[in-house]
């Protein structure tokens, strides 16, 4: 695969600088914003998109979950257009790596989930008679942050798509031809249409339309408004009223074909308003390079050194994959459409952000992106109180356009909102927050009744029984500690106490947690590697789940040598599937397990386990993800483990230590502070910790709080390749909270 290498930072800064009025910025209206940092890095040339869009190479879990499901399209970051390849197989990211049929390009892509989605007002290019697809090779396709090219061959026309933040341009390169034509059909989103139409004006060579599809894993629906403009005149035109446009342009003068396009969830009118705000007057190469600047100063948040040149293009890649999504829902006006049908504007200087998958995001993404993009994760916190208020009153589990499919299980809107404002993203509603954390659980909760009565939810009242009480636990200490940090004594004993319930579940007799019947009684043919009562994953990987009271579970369980065995065991295989009694790196529920040795005194054991997944599992290949990137899911478990650190409890700002694998890791935070992490003996030989220096002082610490490294701080490990008992002792492990 083809990867370009772009101009050094000071340069692209510089170009951003003068372009920036293709961009929402000149507007005044809110889109992300990032820092940009005066380095000589320019780590967008070691992005590969093609990174996670082909199965893994040990696949043991089926289509559904072996492959990335990520999309190689030009996208902006959180951006609302990522205009890219669809192929023929049928798989949720739209693109499939080793297909060699390319049957349109759309605007809408979600990437990484395991269903489908979007894939809304797909363009196709063909000369002559239409053709619903066309051959093309790999070595004729190049993908860069911003930026998505392909030669097809079937009419031989070049594709070269670049996008904005509600906005993209395509440049298509055509033969000499009074037949170069370009299908747009409005009634191609993936999940079909309920309604769809397009509008030509052959004055303006404009084409409109809008188009009515269902979310992905979800009967609720959605409406999506486009305006597209092209610098050619239309020889031929048809489709007016219909569901499709055909166009047909004379390129015998010109053979470059320039269209500019702008989507909406709220009207045509916005739609053409983004385009032109964002777009105007600017030329292809202006939008891409605007688009690969603004990349450049986001992936600049995280600078590391070191390493080998494939792991710089795979840490790089999952901290691109990190923000694609959530995706801004406003448009340049500040206008969105409500959980209430209604228009709404947000507040000068900020954004509406969609497409936020609570199950999938809180265990890494939405604690990676609090410390590193605080203003942008104050208003996706803002976004799902502004849903709550307008809706029904919960907090969105699963939020899409304007409505919440409910996707996975759990209430995970709730950690969401407290992990942004423990680690210091508070510029939001937070009583209204948690006012909807605690009044809207019987809108979200299956089986809530159960729950609060039974303290548990019962086997027979749900499928997924155990794991949903599992996550309401999670959720119920995060709230606990969103409470306190408001100062709101009663709420937080009220679900500090619920938070226990997990306890309920586990059987101390198997040592698993286990479906329970509403009179108490074990369900009967109980198996640890079933996934009755579970979801995506078995009780072998699910009684781990409790990550902020692991003290209480491994005391439980028998304590920390037995839990250590069991560990080591559980590790033998690294991603062997859902129902297994070893670990599913490729999938949520896993993440946070590797991580649990800490708490049992063997560190040593969390720095071998995490780096063997990382060069094992992760590797610059388009099979190189271990499982469905969800959103960014994987990719943000990867960059905590690359810097040695991951954010292990729910609703609790800090960090436990594992070993970094770049020798230097700087990472700006907020308010122009720096966390500054060297191990200058960092290698994939060498994961032991062997000593570790805080702000200069020794320490043994295996927990690194928030507000120690919030203002900056300086981590120096010095690593090796031989285990050592550093971090060991009782008095090191990371807090437990029972």
């Amino acid at each position: 695969m083809k990867r370009h290498v772009a101009a050094p930072v000071g340069v692209l800064v510089a170009l951003a600088l003068m372009l920036i009025c293709i961009l929402p910025a000149c507007t005044g209206v809110a889109v992300p914003t990032y820092q940009t940092q005066d380095s000589s890095l320019n780590p967008a040339q070691y992005v590969n998109p093609f990174i996670g869009t082909s199965p893994f190479s040990d696949a043991r879990s089926g289509f559904s979950f072996d492959s990335g499901d990520v999309t190689p399209a030009a996208t902006y970051p959180m951006g609302m257009v990522q205009w890219g390849p669809d192929t023929t197989t049928r798989i949720p990211g739209h693109y499939y790596y080793p297909d060699t049929a390319i049957k349109s390009f759309s605007l809408t892509h979600f990437s990484g989930r395991g269903c489908s989605a979007w894939g809304d007002f797909p363009f196709m290019p063909y000369v002559g008679a239409f053709a619903s697809l066309s051959s093309f090779s790999h070595s004729n396709e190049s993908a860069h942050p911003g930026y998505y090219q392909v030669r097809l061959d079937g009419p031989n026309v070049n594709v070269e798509l670049a996008a904005a933040a509600h906005s993209g341009m395509g440049q298509f390169t055509y033969p000499s031809s009074t037949h170069s034509s370009m299908l747009i059909n409005a009634g191609g989103s993936v999940n079909g249409n309920s309604n769809a139409s397009v509008s030509i004006n052959t004055s303006d060579n404009e084409v409109t339309g809008q188009a009515t599809s269902t979310v992905g894993c979800g009967s609720e629906h959605y409406t999506l408004y486009f305006a597209a403009q092209f610098d050619h005149p239309f020889t031929h035109a048809r489709g007016n009223g219909t569901s499709a446009a055909n166009l047909t342009f004379d390129t015998t003068p010109n053979q470059v074909v320039h269209v500019k396009v702008g989507i909406s969830f709220v009207s045509v009118a916005n739609a053409r308003q983004n385009r032109d705000r964002e777009i105007g007057s600017s030329n292809f190469t202006a939008v891409r390079n605007a688009a690969n600047a603004t990349w450049n100063a986001r992936l600049n948040t995280i600078q590391v050194q070191g390493g080998t040149e494939d792991e710089k293009v795979i840490f790089y890649t999952a901290l691109y994959h990190c923000f694609f999504h959530p995706n801004v829902f406003s448009d340049v006006n500040g206008q969105y459409l409500g959980f209430d049908g209604k228009i709404h504007t947000v507040a000068r200087g900020h954004a509406q952000y969609e497409n936020i998958p609570g199950w999938d995001n809180y265990r890494s993404l939405i604690r990676l992106r609090a410390i590193i993009a605080p203003n942008e994760t104050s208003d996706i916190a803002q976004s799902l109180v502004n849903d709550a208020q307008q809706g029904d009153g919960h907090l969105p589990r699963w939020e899409q356009a304007n409505v919440d499919s409910h996707g996975m299980n759990g209430d995970s809107g709730d950690i969401e909102v407290a992990e942004a404002y423990v680690f210091g993203d508070t510029n939001f509603d937070a009583p209204g927050a948690l006012m909807a954390m605690v009044n809207g659980q019987p809108k979200v909760r299956e089986g809530y009744n159960d729950y609060v009565n039974l303290g548990y939810v019962a086997n027979g009242t749900a499928g997924n029984s155990v794991v949903i009480t599992q996550e309401y636990t999670n959720d119920d200490f995060a709230i606990a500690q969103f409470a306190q940090a408001l100062g709101n004594t009663a709420d937080y004993n009220t679900f500090m106490q619920r938070s226990n319930n997990w306890a309920n579940v586990l059987n101390t007799t198997s040592g698993y947690v286990q479906p329970r019947n509403s009179d108490g009684s074990w369900a009967a043919n109980f198996s640890s590697t079933s996934e009755h009562g579970f979801q995506e994953t078995d009780s072998a990987q699910s009684t781990w789940m409790e990550s902020f009271n692991l003290r209480g579970l491994f005391d439980a369980l028998g304590g920390n040598s037995v839990v250590v065995g069991r560990l080591d065991t559980f590790f033998t295989r690294l991603n062997d599937g859902s129902t297994s009694q070893y670990a599913f790196m490729g999938n949520e529920p896993s993440e946070e397990i590797p991580w649990e040795y800490d708490f049992a005194g063997a560190p040593s054991h969390t720095q071998e386990v995490v780096r063997r997944i990382e060069t094992q599992l992760f590797t610059n290949t388009p099979g190189g993800l271990p499982g469905n990137d969800d959103a960014g899911s994987l990719s943000s478990w990867y960059v905590f483990a690359a810097i040695g650190l991951y954010p292990e409890i729910p609703g609790v700002g800090g960090f436990v230590t594992g070993s970094p694998l770049f020798t230097a890791v700087t990472i700006h935070l907020a308010g122009g502070h720096t966390l500054q992490i060297n191990a200058p003996a960092a290698s994939d030989e060498n994961p032991y910790v062997q000593s570790l220096n805080l702000n200069g002082q020794p320490t043994t610490s295996l927990w690194l709080p928030w507000s120690t490294v919030k203002n900056g701080a300086t981590l120096d490990f010095i690593l090796g390749s031989s285990a050592t008992s550093w971090g060991s002792s009782a008095s090191d492990a990371p807090p437990s909270f029972p």
